[in-house]
């Protein structure tokens, strides 16, 4: 049976205003769906379910999210529930014992949003004073209570520098956590209008190179980047095939990047035994493009990421922004020695997404 690795925002409710802010076009302009939708959808497709991870908005803000985190774990205890919280939930948890408690029952691993190791200049990329003070609480919170936890950093021309790199892998070391790498996609219905923030391919490729030379990769789950510098780990792009997207007014999408109505399926959480009948067949067939011929790793890239793909080219035709090639570089790359020996984490495989530690 097909099971899916399930990225959901239950609540479009957040406490922030992050500079880049790839859903919030989508989050304004939708109302959430209720509980009952949310406990219908489970009841029928928890079979077809492998993970949820629970992200954008802030979903801890929500006291119908605790109420449902509880009722998938008592009736369905298989499904692995993982958060992603910009740290709010320690905030939440820590003035409610209730609260508390079905957080420690429920969520398995949680991924902190923190993207710059200096608290000033965090707080004011998040729109957010005390945005480093939640986020490093929550660390401190999962690091006291053996949770699993994760910093999860977007990637873009000033969250990639040496110095930067450097603090967040000392954050990652002091609270036992992995360090997680998201690099920045122009969601936005104008690529001109956050253009600012798209990472160049000089940057990536010294950012990466820096890190492995310096720490350690656990898992490169972007089928570009894990072709080019790890030819014998074998990576499946799921986007839109292992893995899709619940927004909080209960459509679904192929990728947590492909949310605008033009990506969004005919099928919403409300209709029923929908993930037995949902398939996104452009990605499900997509194909090898033609400018990848005579390429070395072409089998096992297949054209690299399909989100960036898109939302650079409008198309799955063309190949990934970041493959050497299009930056009139040499594909083949030193190969990095990789931690991986399993799932890392519920976010290996559900995103094109990278893993390191000390």
């Amino acid at each position: 049976m097909k099971k899916y690795n399930v990225g959901w925002g239950i609540t479009n409710a957040c406490n922030m205003n992050c500079r880049f802010c790839y859903s919030k076009e989508t989050r304004h302009s939708t109302k959430d769906a209720t509980l009952e939708d949310w406990i219908k959808f489970i009841d029928e497709n928890h079979e077809h379910i492998d993970s949820i991870n629970y992200g954008t908005g802030e979903n801890s803000i929500s006291d119908d999210f605790f109420e449902f985190l509880l009722y998938v774990r008592t009736n369905y205890p298989e499904i692995t529930q993982s958060l992603t919280s910009n740290g709010y939930i320690s905030e939440r948890v820590r003035k409610d014992p209730r609260l508390y408690d079905i957080y420690k029952k429920c969520i398995d691993e949680i991924d902190v949003s923190l993207d710059f190791a200096v608290p000033e200049k965090h707080n004011h990329f998040r729109g957010q004073p005390k945005a480093y003070e939640w986020a490093t609480n929550t660390l401190e919170m999962l690091q006291k209570d053996g949770k699993k936890a994760t910093i999860v950093f977007v990637g873009f021309e000033e969250s990639m520098t040496h110095e930067n790199i450097d603090g967040l892998f000392a954050i990652a070391k002091k609270y036992d956590a992995l360090l997680r790498l998201n690099i920045y996609r122009p969601v936005s219905e104008s690529y001109e209008i956050n253009k600012e923030f798209v990472l160049s391919y000089k940057t990536l490729i010294d950012a990466i190179e820096y890190i492995y030379r310096k720490y350690k990769i656990v898992s490169l789950s972007d089928v570009l980047l894990g072709s080019i510098y790890t030819r014998g780990q074998d990576i499946k792009e799921n986007t839109g095939v292992d893995s899709i997207r619940i927004l909080a007014d209960g459509s679904i999408c192929p990728s947590t990047y492909l949310i605008s109505e033009d990506y969004r399926s005919e099928y919403s959480i409300r209709d029923k035994n929908v993930l037995s009948r949902i398939k996104f067949e452009e990605f499900a067939e997509a194909p090898i493009p033609k400018a990848c011929e005579g390429c070395a790793i072409k089998d096992k890239c297949r054209g690299g990421v399909y989100d960036r793909r898109i939302l650079w080219h409008k198309t799955l035709e063309e190949r990934d922004p970041y493959c050497p090639y299009e930056n009139d570089d040499d594909i083949n790359k030193e190969q990095f020695k990789v931690l991986k020996k399993e799932r890392v984490s519920v976010h290996d495989g559900y995103l094109p997404t990278m893993f390191f530690q000390n």
